[in-house]
């Protein structure tokens, strides 16, 4: 059983996915942000034999919900419905997660268009290793 990792975006939606043991998140891929969104993921999660999904529900820097929020937990509403109910899906506090991401491609001297397709899966690892610490 293993967690994917998902870090959603307008335009791409970042994946990572943990280890067998849920100890170590890695980088998976993005996927495009389009009407076959679900159906993707859904494959994926089917393919990689994923047992829970961790969203990052980017709130404000208060704590709170704004509208951004409320487009991730929709989009968790549908993918949950997608997916079916044996797969457990977890919020997770993404503050900063793809400012972060950028911070470390940038040390590491990526390109800017080699960071553009590897941020999103860079800050869904980020998500997906801050809950698997947490265990």
């Amino acid at each position: 059983m293993k967690y994917l990792g998902i870090d959603y975006g307008e335009k791409r939606i970042g994946l990572a996915v943990s280890d067998l043991t849920n100890t170590i998140a890695t980088s998976y891929k993005y996927i495009i942000n389009n009407k076959s969104k679900l159906a993707n993921l859904n494959n994926i999660v089917k393919e990689l034999n994923i047992s829970h999904i961790v969203i990052g529900l980017p709130l404000l820097l208060n704590g709170q919900k704004g509208e951004k929020a409320v487009i991730v937990e929709e989009f968790a509403k549908n993918l949950a419905n997608e997916v079916g109910a044996n797969i457990e899906i977890i919020f997770e506090d993404e503050r900063l997660t793809t400012v972060s991401a950028e911070r470390i491609l940038l040390e590491g001297d990526v390109s800017r268009k080699k960071r553009k397709g590897k941020i999103d899966a860079l800050a869904a690892t980020l998500i997906l290793q801050k809950h698997l610490d947490r265990f």
